[in-house]
């Protein structure tokens, strides 16, 4: 219960607020008694009826007064006369009450519009007039005594008890004449934008903004009027969504080009009649000019979110099983939900049973964000591998978009999985899982002279290289030597052999059993172990016959477009869409030539990008990735265009490789590629919209 002193307290507050309002330079006029005849009225009563005075304070109205001059001292037709009533405790309205006014010899009424006041302090009633044409009055507006009336609603406090309405009369107030025979044209008296963001001070993409204008009276629109405002160092256009008496009020969406860090501006005379028209209920036309409404901190912009993590999960799986040993890669993919730009060396954490183990960043792509972790000899995890929420840690490095929001790293944890356990304790010596076959022949199920066949041996866990290791090949009655060319993720070798012009296997070739040879290298893990090169016999596979005097000139096996769009499955203007085509040989290529895309109804022309660019632009996790002389694949790239659309997602008619004056040809007998192939359906995964 409130002490005596804590209600006089209270009262001074207030009697300090009542002096700020006669002092407001809108000149608010007020009705009230003498302050210090109710200050000593008030210590009277405190001292008499104590503490229960705080509960028995009757909600009463404290002052009447005028808000806002008109311009000049004269309200003229149509102008809007501003009242305010105030009470000395929070009110709850119903209905329509009214305050009655007294224009000359005439009584008006000022009609009921809301209550204001922030929350917990709503205790203000909003009352308005429209002066008509009759309306005289050259001494000023005056309220009579308990001129509000509830006017069949009601107003009361939040318990029900309905308010003491009375209250002192407010004299005339030269300062509010009345002259209904004036008719000027409307003017602008103020203009803002009232509703703020969202959330903190910016407005984010999509988000409404709304500014308003009012006028000296109220107004007919017509057409489209629009209100410029100033979003950084560009003006976009507010068009108008409703008119209600002298405001008219504006709909702007924030766009993902708007930027505005010092906060929305309105140049001076923003409004635009478009074609349209603003007048009074005379036919005036509005006066449209106005003040600049300078920068506000508090409605800043930005239409390009920071990119935000969509996607954790491990890619990769064990060699064998469901268990990764000693020294495999554990490989992890972060997807922003927009491409970003990568600085520094962020880590990923990964909890491998008790321990939190830091993932490295390896590579990024568009919106994906590679990191890798190489299982240590303590790395022990029975549930499987988990991932804790919000893991990517910075590390003194940054992930941005090209706008420069920084990324919002947060996200979901990833539960336990019982296909990713961990045992780094595991330290056997690698051994072969499996031998098989790779390409297939482009014609008759037969390779040709100088084509080459590629058979890849995986083994149990990473391994490393060094040297020549061979692989021997029965290729009907003689043995070849596949040559050691390459390591795809960490623990598939792969051996190639090219086709000689004496080598014939009606039945296709074979390898056997142990065919795996040193050749004075090496292979083993990253502790040293050397593999054990035992393996079983692959037999004949009669859909890789061999005939080396076929004579066979390259042809395409395959054309491919490589990469997916950095987000939500569409290219943009400035990305690059890359082709491929492979072919049956090792080839080289000189001179331009390009590949057809298909993009919507437009053909376009990918041009033909080197084999070391390819190797720099395309990620290395890619499938196609091959950048070595004399490789089979051919690549191609075409940088999307502001015009470009293809809502079905782009295509290549068959035939689409176009030599273009230059030459493909196999690397050995400088042959002539064929290069005819299939067409490439559309592929809603790459849709275009530059």
């Amino acid at each position: 219960m409130s002490s005596p002193q804590d209600v006089a307290a209270d009262w001074f507050s207030r009697t300090k607020q009542h002096r700020s309002i006669e002092s407001n330079p809108l000149r608010r006029h007020q009705a009230t008694v003498p302050l210090q005849a109710i200050f000593c009225c008030i210590l009277f009563m405190l001292s008499v009826a104590g503490p229960a005075f705080a509960q028995t304070t009757a909600l009463a109205v404290e002052a009447v007064y005028f808000f806002s001059a008109p311009p000049g001292g004269v309200h003229a037709l149509g102008s809007e006369v501003f009242l305010q009533v105030r009470f000395n405790r929070e009110v709850e309205v119903t209905g329509s009450p009214r305050l009655a006014l007294t224009i000359g010899a005439d009584t008006r009424y000022a009609n009921f519009r809301s209550v204001l006041g922030a929350e917990g302090n709503r205790r203000w009633l909003d009352l308005r007039y429209y002066v008509a044409a009759s309306d005289r009055d050259d001494d000023g507006i005056s309220i009579p005594a308990n001129a509000l009336s509830l006017n069949g609603g009601s107003i009361r406090d939040a318990d029900g008890n309905d308010a003491d309405l009375t209250h002192d009369a407010v004299p005339d107030n030269p300062e509010h004449k009345v002259n209904g025979s004036l008719d000027p044209p409307p003017t602008v008296m103020q203009v803002d934008i009232p509703n703020p963001p969202r959330s903190g001070d910016t407005f984010g993409p999509g988000e409404w903004i709304g500014p308003r204008v009012r006028f000296s009276e109220p107004v007919v629109v017509t057409g489209n009027p629009t209100l410029m405002l100033r979003i950084g160092d560009r003006t976009r256009s507010a068009n108008l969504s409703n008119v209600s008496g002298a405001w008219a009020f504006f709909d702007y969406f924030v766009e993902a080009s708007d930027r505005d860090d010092d906060g929305i501006s309105i140049p001076a005379n923003a409004l635009n009649l478009n074609g349209g028209s603003i007048k009074d209920a005379s036919g005036n036309d509005a006066d449209l000019a106005h003040d600049a409404v300078p920068d506000d901190p508090r409605l800043k912009v930005n239409g390009d979110p920071p990119p935000t993590v969509t996607q954790v999960r491990v890619r990769s799986r064990p060699l064998a099983g469901d268990t990764f040993g000693p020294d495999e890669r554990i490989d992890v993919l972060v997807q922003f939900s927009k491409p970003v730009v990568v600085t520094g060396n962020p880590r990923l954490v990964l909890q491998v049973g008790d321990e939190t183990r830091g993932a490295d960043l390896y590579g990024a792509s568009g919106a994906w964000v590679y990191f890798e972790h190489y299982v240590e000899a303590a790395d022990r995890d029975d549930d499987g591998i988990s991932i804790p929420a919000n893991a990517v840690r910075l590390n003194r490095g940054s992930i941005r978009d090209s706008a420069g929001n920084d990324a919002d790293l947060t996200h979901e944890a990833v539960p336990d999985d019982p296909e990713l356990k961990v045992n780094g304790g595991l330290d056997a010596a690698p051994t072969i899982t499996g031998v098989f076959p790779g390409n297939r022949p482009r014609q008759d199920e037969t390779f040709g002279r100088g084509e080459f066949f590629s058979i890849g041996v995986q083994f149990s866990e990473p391994v490393h290289v060094t040297g020549s290791p061979q692989l021997t090949v029965q290729v009907g009655t003689e043995a070849r030597q596949a040559e050691f060319h390459r390591r795809w993720r960490d623990s598939i070798l792969y051996f190639e052999y090219v086709v000689q012009p004496s080598d014939v296997d009606a039945d296709g070739y074979s390898v056997p059993a142990d065919a795996l040879a040193l050749n004075g290298g090496s292979i083993r893990d990253a502790d040293g172990n050397d593999v054990d090169l035992t393996h079983d016999a692959v037999p004949d596979d009669p859909e890789r016959k061999v005939d080396g005097g076929a004579g066979v000139v390259p042809t395409v096996s395959g054309v491919f477009f490589s990469r997916l769009p950095a987000s939500q499955g569409t290219f943009v203007a400035g990305e690059s869409i890359f082709a491929g085509a492979r072919f049956t040989r090792e080839v080289q290529v000189t001179g331009t030539p390009q590949f057809t895309v298909q993009v919507g109804a437009q053909v376009r022309r990918a041009d033909h990008l080197p084999r070391l660019r390819a190797a720099e632009l395309l990620p290395p996790v890619n499938n196609y990735h091959d950048p070595r002389d004399g490789s089979p694949f051919v690549y191609f790239r075409y940088i999307v265009q502001p015009s470009d659309l293809d809502e079905d997602g782009i295509s290549a008619p068959a035939n689409a490789l176009l030599l273009n004056g230059g030459s493909i040809r196999a690397m050995d007998d400088n042959s002539d590629a064929d290069v005819s192939h299939d067409p490439i359906s559309d592929d809603p995964r790459r849709r275009v919209d530059g």
